[in-house]
């Protein structure tokens, strides 16, 4: 298995506008499952995106991912673990990502 830490930014459509930051933290949050976490740290006040209401939503992860044939080095995962998150976090547009960490357990 392969781990991978870092931070992930990301567009989110609140359901509601009133109290948006508290229910957008506890949706997100609840990602974490099957050793995976997220973390909220920041959300954006709303804003509108194409006429809709958006939240612009940076979060902490913590991901396992299985390893894959040919690939060597951390680096090689890098396209995978973005594809992965996209998976986890069926937020709409593909995740801006910051790797702090990759490693093999």
């Amino acid at each position: 298995m392969i781990n991978a830490t870092g931070w992930v930014t990301f567009s989110y459509t609140p359901k509601a506008v009133k109290n948006y930051k508290p229910k957008a933290i506890k949706t997100i949050n609840s990602f974490s499952k099957n050793g995976n976490r997220f973390d909220v740290q920041t959300v954006s006040p709303p804003f509108d995106r194409e006429g809709d209401i958006a939240l612009q939503v940076k979060c902490n992860f913590d991901i396992n991912i299985k390893e894959r044939y040919g690939f060597r080095e951390g680096a090689d995962y890098i396209s995978v673990i973005s594809d992965e998150l996209q998976l986890l976090l069926p937020m709409a547009g593909v995740p801006i990502t910051q790797i702090t960490n990759i490693h093999r357990f």
